[in-house]
């Protein structure tokens, strides 16, 4: 979606993963909304948050008020006082071979690159591949832009799909 939306629209794409084992699956909440909304904060939570965890918890704050004030989160408020330094500047999400940078939401707020590209590759060539043969029958041959293209070695890459000249038939 990221990769579409970064094509297709004038306005900046940031993008973050919160990995699963960072945050506090006890508590039934997604480690994104429990940093993002102070949950380490709260007088309920006393205790189950290191010192660290409510650093980056000030930090996630700050990106999304930023991005909910100005659509960056890299424009800090003027009254904020309770971050003096700000955490690593978040890049915009651009598609292509060096973009596609994240925001990881872990101890280090480490900027990264290419979150799941291998899964996304996959689905995206498997996906184009069902529905190429759908698309030929309904209004001939498409003329799809070149990102839409399936990827060369497509049945290689792609193992046990039918050739989609071969006929096969069942009882």
């Amino acid at each position: 979606m990221a990769n579409r939306w970064a094509r297709e629209t004038r306005g900046s794409v940031f993008m973050y993963h919160a990995p699963e084992s960072y945050g506090h699956s006890s508590l039934e909440l997604l480690a994104d909304v429990q940093y993002a909304f102070g949950l380490p904060f709260h007088p309920a939570y006393d205790g189950q948050f290191t010192p660290e965890e409510k650093s980056v918890s000030l930090k996630i704050m700050q990106y999304f008020s930023n991005f909910v004030r100005s659509g960056n989160p890299n424009y800090p408020h003027e009254f904020s006082r309770k971050v003096p330094e700000f955490a690593v500047p978040w890049p915009d999400f651009v598609p292509g071979a060096n973009g596609e940078i994240y925001k990881e939401f872990s101890s280090l707020l480490l900027n990264r690159r290419g979150l799941k590209k291998a899964d996304c590759s996959f689905w995206s060539k498997y996906i184009r591949s069902l529905k190429a043969p759908a698309d030929e029958a309904t209004s001939g041959p498409s003329a799809e832009s070149e990102e839409d293209q399936p990827a060369s070695g497509l049945r290689e890459d792609l193992p046990g799909l039918p050739d989609p000249d071969s006929k096969s038939y069942s009882k």
